[in-house]
C-alpha cells in the first residue's frame, strides 16, 4: 500500500491556490474554533444536568437486575437486551466500587472516550492522510463538532451510555491499527512487519464486540480490508478465525429479546427497515418529525451517491485515510441496519432517539472528511474546498441556533432523576418520578436499603446529612430579594413504605438570574424536606417577565407534619450549595 505522496502533503500545507489559501486558512481556524466551542457547550450540558442517580438501564449497576455480584463472570457475561456488555459492565462496576455509583466516573469516561476518538481521528488525518495546515484544522474542527454535537445529548447525560460511545472508538482504533500494519508491510517489503499493530487491531475489535452488538460487524470489514490491502494470507486468516470464534462465542446460548423484532423476519420487509434507517441518519438534519420517508430515502441515497462519486479518485490515490473513512462509514451503515432489524417494531420514529446520533454523526463526519480530502487534492477545482468550508460553518451556525433543543431535552431527562433523588432522601416514595427513572418502582425501592447502607449514589451526597438539623446549622441565609417563588399545591403521598407530602411550585434565583439549584423545606425551623428545580413551567415564565427560563418549576417532598407546624420554603442559590433564600411559608 503506497504511502501518501509528498506532493499531497506540500499541497496541504500551501492550500489549493495561492489566492485562496489565506481565506481558506482563516476559515479553517474558524471551523476549528467551532469544534472547540461545541466541546465547551457539551461540557456545560453535562455539568448543568448532572444527577448522581442511575437512570433506566443504569440501575443494573446497583444489583437491581438479579442481584449478582457486579464483578462475577455470570453477571459480566449475561446479555442485556441483544448485547453482551462485558467491558461497559466493568465501567459500571468501577463506578460502583470506586466512586459510590455517583455517575461521575461514567460521565467522565464518556467524555474521555470522545476526546480519545477525536485525538485518534485527528492523528490519523495527519499520519495516514498527510493532512496539514488548513485541511487538517478543518478536518479536526469538523470531527470535534460531530463527536461532541449536543444532538446526541442522551449519551452525554446518561452514565450507562458508556456502552454506546465505546464501540465507535474501538472500531476506529481497530481500523487504524490495521492500516498502520498495512503501511508497514508495504514500506518493509523485505522484512516481516511487527505484529504489534495486528494485535491491537484484533484486541480493539474484540473490545467493540463485547461492548455492544454492532461490534460484531467489524470482523467482516477487517477481513475485506485485509484482502484489499493484499496482506499475507496468514493475516487475513487471523482476522477471519478471530471473528468466527468471537461471533460463535457471542451467540453461544444467545436468546433474542422477546420484546424486540426478530431480525430474520425483519429482513423480509425491507421498506420498514429502509424507513427506520432513513430516520436514523437524517435526524441529524431534521429536528421535527420526518414526513414522507420514502421520498427522503430516495433523495438521501441520491445525495450520498452524488457526493461519493467525486471522492472515488481520492480513495484510489490517497488510500490509507480514505480507506479508514470508508470502512467507518460501512460500520455505521451496518450499525443502523442491525438496529433497525431488532427495533423496527417500535416504529420508525424510535430511530430518531438522540443516542443513535452518535453513530449517525460519525457517518456524516466521515463523509464530510472524504469530500474535504477529495476537494483539496484537486487544485483544478479552485473554489470547491472553500465552498465546503463555508458549508461546514453554515452547519455549525445552524447547530448553534438549535442548541436550545438538546438542552431542553437534557433538562427534561434530568428533572425526574433529581425529583426521585429528593423523594428517596426524604423517604416519601412518589411513584410518578420513580417510574420515570425505572420501569418498576417496586424493584427500584428494593435496592434503596442497600444504597443507604453503602452510601451510594444520591445517598453519598451531602444533601441527606442536613435532614433533621436546624436550617442555620447547615445553610447561611441570603438577603431578602435574592430569590422569588411560590409553593402552589400540596398532595399527600400514601405509600406504606414512604408516606408524606408532595409540594409543587416554582423558585427563581434573582441574584444569578436562573432557576434555583434546589429546594430546602423546614418544619418549625428544622430541615425536613428537599426538592428539585427544573420542571417545565411556561405559565410562570408568561406571568413573570423577569424569568427567562421555562424550567423554574419545582417538586419537593417532606414527611407529613403535625397539625400547627410552620413550614418554610427556601431556594438554594447558585454559586454555593450552602446559601438558602426564603420565599414562602405555610402553616398546617
Amino acid at each position: 500500500m503506497p504511502s501518501t505522496p509528498a506532493s499531497y502533503r506540500v499541497l496541504a500545507e500551501k492550500g489549493t491556490e495561492p489566492e485562496t489559501s489565506r481565506v481558506s486558512s482563516w476559515l479553517s481556524y474558524a471551523i476549528l474554533l467551532g469544534g472547540i466551542l461545541t466541546i465547551a457547550v457539551v461540557l456545560r450540558l453535562v455539568v448543568t444536568t448532572y444527577s448522581s442517580l442511575p437512570f433506566w438501564d443504569g440501575w443494573m449497576q446497583v444489583g437491581l437486575e438479579g442481584g449478582e455480584h457486579p464483578l462475577s463472570p455470570a453477571w459480566l457475561w449475561k446479555p442485556w437486551n441483544e448485547h453482551r456488555m462485558v467491558i461497559p459492565k466493568l465501567f459500571l462496576a468501577a463506578d460502583l466500587y470506586g466512586f459510590q455509583a455517583r455517575q461521575v466516573f461514567l460521565l467522565a469516561s464518556i467524555l474521555t472516550i470522545q476526546f480519545l476518538h477525536l485525538a485518534l481521528l485527528s492523528w490519523s488525518m495527519w499520519v495516514l492522510g498527510g493532512w496539514r495546515g488548513a485541511l487538517w484544522r478543518t478536518g479536526t474542527g469538523l470531527a470535534a463538532f460531530c463527536l461532541f454535537c449536543p444532538a446526541q445529548q442522551e449519551n452525554f447525560v446518561w452514565g450507562f451510555q458508556v456502552c454506546f460511545v465505546l464501540p465507535q472508538l474501538l472500531s476506529t482504533l481497530s481500523i487504524v491499527a490495521l492500516l498502520l500494519y498495512g503501511s508497514e508491510s508495504c514500506q518493509r517489503a523485505d522484512k516481516r512487519p511487527s505484529t504489534g499493530f495486528l494485535v491491537v487491531s484484533v484486541l480493539a475489535a474484540l473490545g467493540a464486540t463485547y461492548s455492544l452488538a454492532n461490534g460484531t460487524l467489524l470482523w467482516p470489514l477487517l477481513v475485506v480490508a485485509a484482502l484489499y490491502l493484499r496482506l499475507r494470507v496468514a493475516v487475513v486468516a487471523s482476522f477471519a478465525i478471530a471473528g468466527l470464534l468471537s461471533t460463535a462465542l457471542y451467540f453461544h446460548h444467545y436468546v433474542f429479546p422477546s420484546h424486540h423484532a426478530n431480525p430474520m423476519l425483519s429482513m423480509e420487509a425491507p421498506i420498514p427497515l429502509l424507513k427506520y434507517c432513513v430516520v436514523y441518519f437524517f435526524s441529524s438534519w431534521f429536528t421535527r418529525d420526518i414526513r414522507g420517508p420514502e421520498v427522503i430515502a430516495l433523495a438521501g441515497v441520491a445525495i450520498v451517491v452524488t457526493l461519493l462519486l467525486p471522492a472515488l479518485s481520492y480513495v484510489r490515490n490517497f488510500r490509507p485515510f480514505a480507506i479508514q473513512l470508508v470502512l467507518t462509514m460501512f460500520f455505521c451503515l451496518g450499525t443502523a441496519l442491525i438496529t433497525a432489524a431488532g427495533r423496527v417494531n417500535f416504529g420508525a420514529q424510535q430511530a430518531a432517539s438522540s443516542r443513535y446520533q452518535t453513530v449517525a454523526l460519525i457517518f456524516w463526519c466521515c463523509l464530510g472528511l472524504l469530500m474535504l480530502g477529495s476537494a483539496f487534492s484537486r487544485p483544478i477545482l479552485r473554489y470547491s474546498f472553500l465552498v465546503m468550508q463555508v458549508c461546514i460553518l453554515a452547519i455549525f451556525v445552524g447547530g448553534a441556533a438549535g442548541v436550545r433543543s438538546p438542552f431542553e431535552k437534557a433538562q427534561r431527562h434530568a428533572f425526574p432523576q433529581h425529583a426521585t433523588a429528593a423523594a428517596l432522601l426524604t423517604g416519601v416514595y412518589d411513584p410518578v418520578p420513580l417510574r420515570q427513572v425505572y420501569q418498576s418502582a417496586d424493584m427500584l425501592l428494593g435496592v434503596v436499603p442497600y444504597m443507604k447502607a453503602n452510601r451510594l449514589s444520591a445517598f453519598s451526597d451531602g444533601a441527606s446529612s442536613g435532614l433533621g438539623k436546624p436550617l442555620e446549622s447547615v445553610f447561611s441565609t441570603a438577603a431578602a430579594g435574592d430569590c422569588a417563588g411560590a409553593a402552589e399545591s400540596t398532595a399527600i403521598i400514601e405509600d406504606p413504605r414512604g408516606h408524606g407530602l408532595r409540594i409543587l411550585g416554582w423558585a427563581w434565583d434573582l441574584k444569578h438570574q436562573q432557576p434555583a439549584s434546589g429546594i430546602v423545606v423546614t418544619t418549625d425551623g428544622v430541615i425536613t424536606g428537599l426538592g428539585a428545580v427544573g420542571q417545565e413551567r411556561t405559565d410562570v415564565r408568561a406571568l413573570h417577565p423577569e424569568i427567562w427560563s421555562s424550567y423554574a418549576g419545582f417538586v419537593a417532598y417532606l414527611p407529613e407534619p403535625h397539625l400547627g407546624s410552620v413550614i418554610n420554603y427556601y431556594a438554594i442559590l447558585h454559586g454555593s450549595r450552602r446559601t438558602a433564600c426564603y420565599f414562602a411559608t405555610r402553616t398546617v
